[in-house]
């Protein structure tokens, strides 16, 4: 990422079986690994929210975002969340959107009344996209990078390299996808071994996205509609 290298790609962390969510409605006392798994999800998501919607430039965008977790990522801010009103997505962009508004007005009263010069603000690549479907794209590109990660870890833990080779080859090919002749001749393996490599390693990383998203969904049905949501 040429714009920062905050919030990812690494976020190597052991894997919290309960919702963030519910433990913060139970009472129940929020680990450190489960506050992070929101902000490795979503650092990017906001950042990139910033820029486009307030014309940020990089330092700034990345400013208001460190404020924005320092901020929020407490225990009143997942209280406040009603999973019966938004998903608990929608509820961080809102946050973010209240969040920055805030600081961006504040910013300009200072221009105003101060005359406090600002570097302008470096032209962007001209989009068609609203500032909320590029967090709703940024989000969706970090989840997999992150469960991406995951799998990549998992593969070189339990020595299944050859697996995520095959799979990296094949469904992460920038270009031309190579056949699977061409994968099994490469590896020296069978090409029943490259489709069972392939579906092992789909279902593996279908696993590693259900973990993330576990984390910071509201419970099995929010989780569900989730998982729908990103693989229609």
């Amino acid at each position: 990422d040429p714009d920062t290298t905050m919030g990812g790609p690494h976020g190597q962390f052991p894997s919290t079986q309960l919702s963030l969510l519910e433990a913060a409605s139970s009472g129940a006392a929020l680990p450190n690994e489960a506050l992070e798994r929101v902000s490795v999800l979503y650092w990017k998501p906001v950042y990139r929210f910033i820029r486009v919607k307030f014309r940020k430039n990089n330092e700034d965008a990345k400013d208001l975002t460190q404020s924005f977790f320092a901020t929020a990522l407490q225990r009143d801010f997942f209280a406040r969340f009603d999973p019966a009103k938004a998903s608990f997505r929608t509820y961080v962009r809102m946050a973010v959107e209240r969040f920055a508004a805030t600081k961006h007005a504040a910013a300009n009263r200072q221009k105003r009344g101060g005359g406090v010069e600002f570097e302008p603000v470096e032209e962007q690549a001209v989009t068609s996209e609203s500032p909320e479907d590029v967090f709703e794209r940024e989000w969706q590109r970090q989840l997999f990078v992150l469960a991406l990660d995951d799998l990549r870890a998992h593969c070189e833990g339990c020595g299944k390299q050859l697996q995520f080779e095959v799979f990296e080859a094949y469904d992460l090919a920038g270009g031309d996808r190579p056949s699977y002749a061409d994968l099994a001749a490469r590896h020296g393996v069978a090409e029943t071994s490259v489709t069972n490599y392939l579906a092992w390693a789909r279902r593996m990383l279908r696993q590693f996205v259900t973990e993330r998203l576990r984390g910071v969904t509201a419970g099995e049905r929010d989780l569900r509609d989730e998982m729908r949501r990103l693989w229609m």
